[in-house]
């Protein structure tokens, strides 16, 4: 393919000549990993056995290895944020992204052009790259039918809400996704929660790598490995387990961004919902193209499931030129 920027069938966001992000594309020496999520790592070992070098920030390549996603010393190149590595003419700098702990965008500078690709992030804190050629931009949350119309701050107080009111009743159960917990256990502890934290083994890992990213101890926190548990605890669960431990005594929370009716919301019998989302709504994906101002705007429709609807209602808005890519991803 030309040099440029577009997103492949297979999900990877190709930018320059050399750098695949998110995804394998065979050729490709130089793979970006922005953000340690399985969608993000796609390919991952074919890219660790084919490319010359393996690109995420320091917190990110902790976190894959956690999880299983070995690359070897000699391929890693770690890299922090704002900070540059050149390959075959092209510069990558990685800027900082609000998603999960390490999250990332990656921003290519060549003699031909500027590519950007945001990966997934909200507002505020992701700074917009601007005036680039080409930027790729997630949209997971682009379909103006999922706005919600409340805040994050709302969610975390509503999680904070139920763990008062339920905590001395039972244990409370949290269920999210990898990075989101983390976040979550970090925010609860900023905001004042104190209760002991317990989370099964792979959770408490990931959150040891996050508290440092954030700055924030989690203390008291420990390991949960199935055991009988009483009040005045809150215990963090990756999603996947909420089948297996609903029926225990307590209340179970499930953080989810596609709980549509509250920041918090009934979701059966001693089951709550906190709509917490760790992707911009289509208000913040405005707000940060509105200060972007790239010549071209592709809309990932890999991972978004309204790419030529957010597409056009983002040119409606603002203006600018905006595609989905790949073009059948709609």
């Amino acid at each position: 393919m030309a040099c440029g920027a577009m997103v492949s069938r297979g999900g990877a966001v190709l930018l320059g000549c050399t750098t695949s992000a998110d995804g394998y594309y065979r050729g490709r020496p130089v793979r970006v990993v922005t953000h340690a999520h399985r969608d993000h790592l796609l390919g991952i070992e074919r890219s660790v056995r084919e490319s010359v070098i393996i690109v995420a920030n320091p917190y990110t390549l902790e976190m894959m290895e956690v999880l299983g996603y070995r690359v070897p010393p000699e391929k890693a190149a770690p890299l922090p944020y704002r900070a540059s590595l050149e390959y075959d003419g092209e510069r990558i700098t990685l800027v900082e992204a609000r998603h999960i702990a390490g999250s990332s965008q990656v921003l290519l500078e060549t003699s031909q052009g500027s590519y950007g690709y945001t990966s997934d992030f909200k507002m505020p804190g992701t700074p917009p790259l601007k005036g680039l050629d080409v930027l790729v931009i997630d949209a997971t949350y682009g379909d103006p039918a999922l706005q919600r119309r409340w805040g994050e701050w709302d969610a975390i107080a509503a999680l904070i809400e139920i763990i008062e009111r339920f905590i001395r009743e039972g244990p409370v159960w949290v269920y999210g996704y990898h990075g989101k917990l983390q976040e979550v256990m970090a925010q609860l502890r900023v905001r004042g929660v104190g209760y002991h934290f317990l989370a099964d083994p792979i959770t408490l890992r990931l959150a040891e790598i996050a508290s440092r990213f954030y700055n924030v101890p989690l203390d008291p926190v420990g390991m949960f490995q199935g055991e009988e548990v009483y009040d005045s605890i809150v215990i963090f669960l990756h999603s996947t387990r909420f089948s297996s431990y609903r029926r225990r005594p307590g209340v179970h929370v499930r953080l989810t961004g596609w709980e549509m009716r509250a920041p918090a919301a009934l979701a059966g019998n001693r089951v709550i919902n906190v709509s917490f989302s760790d992707h911009a709504t289509l208000r913040e994906i405005v707000e940060y193209l509105d200060d972007a101002r790239p010549r071209l705007v592709l809309v990932d429709a890999y991972r978004g499931r309204s790419a030529m609807l957010t597409a056009r209602y983002l040119e409606r808005t603002l203006g600018l030129k905006v595609l989905p890519s790949p073009p059948h991803g709609f």
